[in-house]
């Protein structure tokens, strides 16, 4: 992916810096291994435009698939850090935030509040959406999924990442009660800052699975140096699955 530079601004120097907390390592259970694989996901970043290697990987299948993206009308939930510039030369950008203290619907700081649960779009008013890092907080994350597909038009394009080991099943760590009230099956954890979104799944290989009619492609970094880089398109059309590395 970086053999010519970063896909965004074209620098070819990057920096890698440890991002996984050691809390985070212990609720997730992961090994050495998986934590540098982690690591080098969210902290390998462009010295230039700061983006890491998750959202180079997201941004260079976007632009892979969507070369000429400036005529699209593009949907960008809850808005990835680094991402925003240069997807400013779609034909329309709509950049979202989640902020459930406020109306959906109403702009927050010139963002769209929306849960993604249940967007505030009309059907097919898009011809991509992203998203990335958010699933994993959702608890229904196919009706998330479903909204997405439902405010594309068709043959429009879902670009989407999440962390996943291959080598695990998906496990749960807090459901809703019958009086909505949050139910912990472990501990509370975060990937960002404690009190942020709290982690409700840790996704293993069986996503990809269950994914799987859905799934037009999934574009790896390097499978077998790092599986944990990739990104997920799904499409609003019938097509034959297509896995690409």
């Amino acid at each position: 992916m970086d053999h010519n530079g970063c896909p965004s601004c074209g620098a070819k120097d990057f920096g890698q810096s440890p991002i996984l907390t050691d809390s985070l390592a212990l609720a997730w259970e992961l090994t050495d291994g998986e934590r540098r694989k982690f690591d080098e996901r969210e902290g390998h970043t462009c010295l230039n435009c700061g983006m890491s290697k998750r959202v180079r990987m997201l941004y260079w299948s976007i632009k892979r698939l969507l070369p000429d993206f400036q005529q699209l009308d593009i949907l960008h939930i809850n808005r990835i850090n680094g991402l925003s510039q240069p997807l400013r030369a779609a034909r329309t950008l709509v950049e979202t935030v989640h902020r459930p203290d406020l109306p959906f619907g109403a702009l927050v700081e010139g963002y769209v509040n929306q849960d993604m649960t249940g967007l505030k779009f009309t059907d097919c008013a898009f011809d991509v959406v992203i998203h990335s890092e958010t699933l994993e907080h959702v608890h229904d994350y196919e009706k998330a999924l479903s909204e997405a597909t439902r405010v594309l038009r068709s043959g429009g394009r879902q670009f989407y990442t999440v962390p996943l080991l291959h080598n695990r099943l998906t496990r749960r760590r807090m459901i809703v009660g019958t009086n909505n009230e949050k139910i912990d099956l472990l501990p509370l954890s975060f990937h960002g800052n404690e009190g942020e979104y709290p982690v409700v799944w840790e996704f293993g290989g069986d996503f990809l699975q269950k994914r799987k009619a859905h799934i037009a492609q999934i574009h790896y970094d390097d499978y077998w140096s790092n599986p944990t880089i990739f990104t997920i398109i799904e499409l609003k059309s019938p097509f034959s699955a297509d896995y690409a590395d």
